[in-house]
């Protein structure tokens, strides 16, 4: 019998004749608040003054590159601004909306983020706290009695603190239906990557707890105590410490009961804010979140690999800099190319290295692989190409697929391959619901898995595949600026179409993210504004 998840996931496939299931239309007065806010609570105001750190593009892909800048009130200030927080406003006529450090699709953000806190001045105590983006505060939550604290510290080999993210399908499914809860997971992955990058700013290392479970994630964060509005609620996704003082050889990454106990007794403060007058539900998505929900586990396998950088990183200004500037391009000039030096800089970042975020955050072994439509990169054939991620061989691929490929590696150091030379700016956009994006740009991919052998080990490894698209897209925005391009994820795409342009037939590997990077065409009817201006007229 198909599992319950692989059931949604064909369900919720695109098709040239048939799309995803959504609501039809977009019901704009019913649109759901991107902000949550906790009503009832003491919020606390971080500090926007402070200081960038220091340190290039190239040093957040350089292990040892950062010193651990101690744990204050403004350290962490900059890290949650760096990886939750905003980014800029756009307003075009009487329109104004904000940009987050994390993209999401739509720009809807289902994400929210909590911490797990020690005591910091001028914060009360250890406790739990939710971040609040808009007014760039915390909220917190509970206080921790004293002596738990200090036994998670004694857990983790030293100082730290823990951040967990969760999500809210309705966010989403607002806009995109039944497809939304996809979305949402790979919205979870740009989030986790963000933070990883912004941990290593600070000298700090971001590990991810893939032993956690989600029942232990509800009774940390009080989410089975809390008085959600109807179809609001807060799923748990993932929870990672981040240690903040000399990183130990090796970072436990389960979270044992005793750690979780002491929290089922807490008194969690405050009642979420009401996100639009009505939420729809889409029964399929509960189901989904359901079948895919983890219980605690051992910590998942995960085999960094040793590899040199092959590339000279670009001379780009500061790494924060680049992090504040990302943006998703709307529009590409189809006229403008990119050096093969600079594409393949960028291909790099993506594959998984020691000590190296955001793949250090070592959320499972790496497991996706890039179809790369090649259009416009000078000294490059146009045509389509694969690169290996995985530690497995392409050679592997090679029975499931069309036997004409060509399989010519491109250098002998790196891990991409021709597969056939042919002008793919068509195949690229009509596989991306016919968006123009993926045909204009340098070149687009598609991100693809082992969905069905994945998800037949562990269910919950459907969401894992999701972060790591996602994380990867983070990857690939960041390099984009870095190199004086733009990104833009694609979550709109022709699923099965995929496979038969490989000329798979057994679902052997399923796409599950689009991406495209090229020259941006920025509209110039769009105004900027800083992010923060709307506290600062207060």
């Amino acid at each position: 019998m198909t599992h319950p998840l692989l059931q949604y996931h064909d369900a919720t496939k695109h098709h040239y004749h048939r799309y995803a299931r959504s609501a039809g239309h977009m019901d704009w007065a019913n649109q759901p608040n991107p902000f949550r806010a906790y009503e009832g609570v003491t919020r606390y105001s971080l500090s926007r003054q402070g200081q960038d750190p220091e340190g290039t593009d190239a040093q957040l892909f350089m292990p040892g590159a950062f010193l651990p800048q101690p744990l204050n009130s403004r350290t962490l200030s900059d890290f949650l601004g760096l990886s939750l927080g905003l980014s800029a406003w756009k307003a075009a006529g009487g329109s104004r909306w904000s940009l987050r450090i994390n993209p999401s699709s739509g720009n809807l953000h289902p994400t929210e983020g909590y911490l797990l806190l020690p005591p910091l001045d001028p914060f009360p105590g250890a406790g739990v706290c939710h971040y609040n983006p808009f007014h760039h505060a915390l909220e917190p939550r509970a206080e921790m009695p004293q002596g738990v604290w200090p036994s998670w510290e004694n857990h983790f080999q030293g100082p730290g603190f823990a951040v967990v993210l969760t999500t809210i399908f309705w966010r989403e499914s607002w806009k995109y239906g039944e497809r939304a809860f996809r979305y949402c997971l790979l919205d979870g992955g740009h989030a986790l990557a963000a933070l990883s990058l912004a941990a290593r700013l600070h000298g700090w290392a971001l590990t991810c707890l893939t032993g956690a479970g989600d029942d232990q994630i509800d009774t940390l964060l009080g989410l089975d105590r809390t008085p959600w509005h109807p179809g609001e609620t807060e799923h748990a996704e993932l929870i990672c410490w981040v240690s903040s003082d000399a990183v130990p050889a090796e970072v436990p990454r389960h979270l044992p009961d005793s750690l979780v106990r002491p929290f089922a007794d807490l008194d969690f403060k405050g009642r979420p804010n009401r996100l639009s007058g009505r939420a729809a539900r889409w029964p399929i998505i509960d189901d989904a979140a359901a079948a895919a929900r983890k219980a605690a586990t051992p910590a998942l396998p995960y085999a960094p690999v040793s590899r040199p950088m092959a590339f000279t990183p670009p001379a780009a200004g500061s790494a924060a800099g680049v992090i504040r500037r990302r943006r998703s391009a709307m529009a590409y000039d189809p006229r403008q190319s990119i050096t093969v030096t600079h594409f393949l800089a960028m291909l790099e970042r993506t594959l998984p290295r020691t000590g190296v975020p955001p793949f250090a955050a070592a959320v499972m072994d790496p497991t996706v692989d890039l179809l790369l439509f090649v259009h416009r990169v000078a000294g490059l054939t146009p045509g389509l190409y694969w690169l290996q991620r995985t530690v497995s061989s392409p050679a592997a691929e090679r029975p499931a697929w069309h036997a004409s490929w060509a399989w010519q590696p491109v250098r002998p150091d790196f891990p991409l391959w021709l597969l056939k030379t042919a002008d793919v700016r068509h195949d690229a956009m009509e596989l991306s619901c016919h968006q123009e994006i993926a045909g204009h740009s340098a070149f687009a991919l598609a991100m693809l898995a082992p969905l069905k052998t994945m998800v037949a080990r562990q269910p919950f490894f459907y969401r894992h595949l999701h972060w790591e698209c996602g994380m990867i897209g983070q990857v690939l925005y960041l390099e984009a600026e870095a190199h004086g391009v733009r990104g833009t994820g694609i979550g709109c795409f022709f699923d099965e179409p995929v496979q038969q342009m490989l000329g798979i037939t057994d679902d052997c590997l399923q796409s599950l993210y689009h991406f495209t990077i090229g020259h941006p065409m920025d509209d110039p009817r769009l105004a900027t504004l800083a992010p923060y201006h709307h506290l600062e007229r207060q």
